[in-house]
């Protein structure tokens, strides 16, 4: 039976955590899903991931019982399809500066009349037409309501049109980049910057008052919050980093753990 992990865990959890997949071995995501998070962001903003290989990511998110959003280079509508056509959960779509393009990401994502996602009742996000439902019209329906939509709020101009991009229909997750908002408000490379914590209370407090799910990282450089104080804040996604930078980590102190004994 056709399902979306994703949108079982909004129905049912509190709160979610979950780390980017940058790699390109689909072992990475079964160790996520190990490793005991819920949740798994794969990465093609970022990192050299071909739809190929999305979908072999897919298919181990699935054996774990992980809910996925695939952070997308752009709001481009093509490329928005076929990564749902794959089969994600969901979509995070970074750079979302305004309702016009919150518009535009609502529409790609969802069927008409909602919609202009392109008809796919043979991909696999429908189970290759193996889906369990009666018809065409129940599938663009079921999909429809449960495909999750993630826009990312990381421009000054986002900020100042917060109020408008969350009354667009369809938007599920508003999560707040506090690199790329720094950089546009001039503030690389700062820590706590009263301006930067200001911009990002502004949207927490408006995501919240809609009734729309917030997502943030943890324990970010120039926001550094950690997952207790998120969620306190009123966070739902958690996001806390990258597989390759864990794997950093933990790389270097068993170096030198090893070099100094």
């Amino acid at each position: 039976m056709i399902r979306n992990r994703l949108r079982e865990l909004m129905n049912t959890r509190p709160s979610v955590v979950g780390p980017f997949v940058t790699m390109t071995d689909s072992a990475i995501v079964e160790l996520v899903g190990l490793a005991g998070f819920e949740v798994v962001m794969i990465e093609l903003e970022h990192a050299a991931i071909n739809l190929e290989t999305l979908q072999n990511h897919l298919r181990a998110a699935a054996a774990h019982g992980l809910g996925v959003l695939v952070r997308v280079p752009s709001h481009d509508p093509k490329l928005i399809l076929r990564v749902l056509d794959a089969g994600a959960d969901g979509v995070l779509v970074p750079h979302v500066g305004s309702a016009e393009v919150a518009r535009e990401v609502a529409s790609a994502v969802r069927y008409p009349p909602l919609g202009h996602r392109g008809m796919g009742g043979g991909a696999r996000s429908a189970q290759y037409g193996a889906h369990g439902l009666s018809g065409v019209r129940e599938l663009t329906e079921w999909l429809n309501a449960n495909t999750v939509l993630a826009v990312m709020i990381e421009d000054a101009t986002a900020v100042d049109s917060i109020e408008e991009i969350i009354r667009v229909p369809g938007i599920d997750i508003v999560h707040v980049g506090p690199s790329d908002l720094s950089a546009s408000m001039g503030l690389v490379g700062t820590s706590e910057d009263p301006r930067l914590v200001a911009a990002v209370e502004r949207v927490q407090a408006a995501t919240l008052a809609a009734g729309i799910r917030l997502g943030m990282p943890v324990e970010h450089g120039a926001y550094g919050r950690t997952a207790q104080q998120l969620r306190e804040q009123g966070a739902w996604l958690l996001t806390c980093g990258s597989e390759a930078a864990f794997l950093l980590r933990a790389l270097r102190a068993a170096a030198e753990k090893m070099q100094s004994a």
